[in-house]
C-alpha cells in the first residue's frame, strides 16, 4: 500500500487495533467463563474462580498475538499463496508458545501443580510428561487462525471502503474538473461574431448600441463564468442568463431571430442545473437560425408534469440531411456535431440525475427539431 493510499486509509473511522484487539480477546475470556459456569458446571471445579486462569490464558495471548500485527502489515503485497503460508506459519509459531502457558495456568488452578518449581527444573510430578504441555494444541492454532482471519477481514473490509471511497471522491473531482473546463471553454465563434457585431455598430456610429451589447456580453460572461457548476439555481435565474445571450445574438440576426417563451410560473421556482439550457439554444442558432434567411424562430418551454420538470427548446430550421439530421439519427449521444457544450449537458445530467431524467430529441412536424428535457421537480 502506497503512502498516500495508506494516509487515506488512516483518516477513515477505522477502530483502533488496540480496541478490537483487546475486545476480542475479553470476548474469548467471557464466553468460556459462561459456558463453564453454566454449561460445565458439574465439571467446574473452581466456581467463579474459573475466571482466573481464563484471564490469564487471554492475557497471554492477547500478548502474543499483538506482534502478529506487524508481521501481516507487512504482507500486504504477497502473492496469495505466500500469505497464506506466513499466516499458517505464523498462527502455528503462536499457538505453539501459548498452549503451554494456557496449559500450565490452567493445571496451577485445578490441580495445585507447582509451576514455579516446574520452571525451576523440580520433578513436580512423576507421571508428567513433556508433551503433555502441548496438549489442545491444535484448539489453540485453530484460535489464532481465527485472530488472523479477523484482522485480515476486518482491514481489507475498510481498506475496500477507503479504496472506494477515493475512487468515487476521484471521479467526483474528475467530473467537476470537466465541467468547469467547459464552462470556461466558451465557444470561440460566438465571442468572435459578437465582437465583431459590436465592432460593426461602433463604425456606424450606433455607440449606444454597442454599448449596450458590451454590458449585455459581460454580464452573460460573469454569470457563466461565476457560477459553481456543481450547484443548482432556480429556472428563473437561468431564464434571465439565456435571455442576456439571446439579446445579444438578436443583435447579430436582427429580423432573423425571433425567440419566444412559454413558461409555467409554478416552474420558475424550481432548481436546474446552470446553464443548462444555453448551449441547446446556441445550437439551435448554429444550425437552424443561421442558415435561414429569414423568419428564424426558437421557442423555449418550460412547465410541470408528473412531479417533473419539462424542459423544451425548439427550432423551426431546415429539415434537411445534413449535420443536424445524423445527429437525431444517432440519439444525440454519439456524434460530434453536438460539441462540448451540449455533450456536458448529457453528462451533468446523468450525474446529477442518475436514472431520473430524460433527454430526447425529435424532429418537428413541419420543420426543425427540439430537444426535451424532463429533470425531477427540486425546491430550493
Amino acid at each position: 500500500m502506497n503512502n498516500s493510499v495508506q494516509s487515506y486509509f488512516n483518516q477513515q473511522h477505522k477502530p483502533s487495533f488496540y480496541l478490537l484487539h483487546s475486545l476480542g480477546w475479553a470476548a474469548y475470556v467471557l464466553i468460556f467463563f459462561t459456558d463453564n459456569l453454566f454449561f460445565f458446571k458439574d465439571f467446574n471445579k473452581l466456581g467463579l474462580n474459573v475466571f482466573f486462569p481464563l484471564v490469564l490464558a487471554g492475557l497471554s495471548a492477547a500478548l502474543l498475538t499483538w506482534p502478529l500485527r506487524h508481521v501481516y502489515r507487512r504482507c500486504w503485497k504477497l502473492p496469495a499463496l505466500w500469505l497464506i503460508v506466513t499466516i499458517v506459519s505464523s498462527s502455528l509459531l503462536v499457538a505453539i508458545i501459548w498452549t503451554p502457558i494456557k496449559n500450565l495456568a490452567i493445571w496451577y488452578f485445578y490441580e495445585g501443580f507447582d509451576v514455579w518449581g516446574f520452571l525451576q527444573g523440580q520433578d513436580v510430578d512423576p507421571s508428567f510428561r513433556w508433551y503433555m504441555l502441548f496438549m489442545s494444541i491444535s484448539y489453540a492454532f485453530f484460535m489464532i487462525l481465527v485472530w488472523s482471519s479477523l484482522y485480515f477481514g476486518i482491514n481489507y473490509h475498510y481498506r475496500l471502503v477507503s479504496e472506494k471511497q477515493m475512487h468515487l471522491d476521484a471521479l467526483r473531482l474528475s467530473h467537476v474538473a470537466q465541467i468547469k473546463m467547459l464552462r470556461y471553454q466558451i465557444n470561440p465563434h460566438f465571442l468572435f461574431n459578437t465582437l465583431n457585431a459590436i465592432s460593426t455598430l461602433v463604425l456606424r456610429g450606433d455607440k449606444e448600441k454597442a454599448n449596450g451589447m458590451l454590458t449585455r456580453l459581460s454580464t452573460f460572461l460573469r454569470f457563466s463564468l461565476d457560477n459553481d457548476p456543481e450547484k443548482k439555481i432556480r429556472l428563473y435565474e437561468e431564464l434571465k442568463a439565456l435571455m442576456l445571450y439571446l439579446e445579444i445574438e438578436k443583435t447579430r440576426f436582427d429580423e432573423r431571430l425571433t425567440v419566444k417563451f412559454k413558461v409555467e410560473p409554478q416552474a420558475e421556482s424550481l432548481l436546474v442545473p446552470s446553464l443548462l439550457l444555453q448551449p441547446l439554444v446556441e445550437n439551435s442558432i448554429k444550425y437552424a437560425i443561421a442558415q435561414m434567411a429569414t423568419g428564424g424562430l426558437i421557442s423555449i418551454s418550460a412547465f410541470c408534469k408528473n412531479n417533473s420538470l419539462h424542459l423544451e427548446v425548439a427550432d423551426n430550421g431546415p429539415s434537411v440531411d445534413n449535420e443536424a439530421d445524423n445527429f437525431v439519427k444517432q440519439n444525440y449521444h454519439h456524434t460530434q456535431h453536438s460539441g462540448v457544450g451540449v455533450q456536458n449537458i448529457i453528462e451533468r445530467l446523468k450525474v446529477l440525475y442518475p436514472d431520473q431524467h430524460q433527454f430526447q430529441v425529435s424532429k418537428e412536424k413541419r420543420q426543425g427539431y427540439k430537444v426535451k428535457i424532463v429533470i425531477p421537480m427540486e425546491q430550493p
